[in-house]
């Protein structure tokens, strides 16, 4: 049957392809999902300027900071960083996941026909 060596050589490219396609796929999902991750760093960062900002007010206002007012002013934002932080997690491992499941594409192992 000289049609079997075609045949195998395009179910490997097919195969192949087939999984070039997932494993772009997972890469972009990790990409997308490392997007996320960034802009909840950069939220993250908002709120502890926040906190920074707040402190110093309180300090000039006082010329000392009071640990219990303090943290009454902050307590939200802390609640907000916690949860950023809470989320950060969950995308990493999600990420990691991704990553530990991509599958090295060998094209190597298509075959000319015999």
């Amino acid at each position: 049957m000289p049609n079997s060596g075609f045949d195998n050589i395009f179910n490997k490219v097919k195969g192949v392809t087939k999984q070039a396609a997932e494993q772009t796929g997972r890469a972009a999902k990790a990409a997308k999902l490392k997007m996320a991750a960034m802009s909840l760093t950069t939220e993250k960062t908002g709120h502890l300027q926040t906190i920074g900002q707040r402190c110093y007010t309180l300090f000039t206002e006082n010329q000392n900071i009071d640990g219990a007012l303090l943290q009454a002013k902050i307590a939200e934002e802390l609640k907000q960083i916690e949860r950023i932080e809470t989320k950060i997690r969950e995308l990493e491992t999600e990420i990691n996941e991704l990553q530990a499941n991509s599958q090295h594409v060998d094209v190597t192992d298509v075959t000319a026909p015999d």
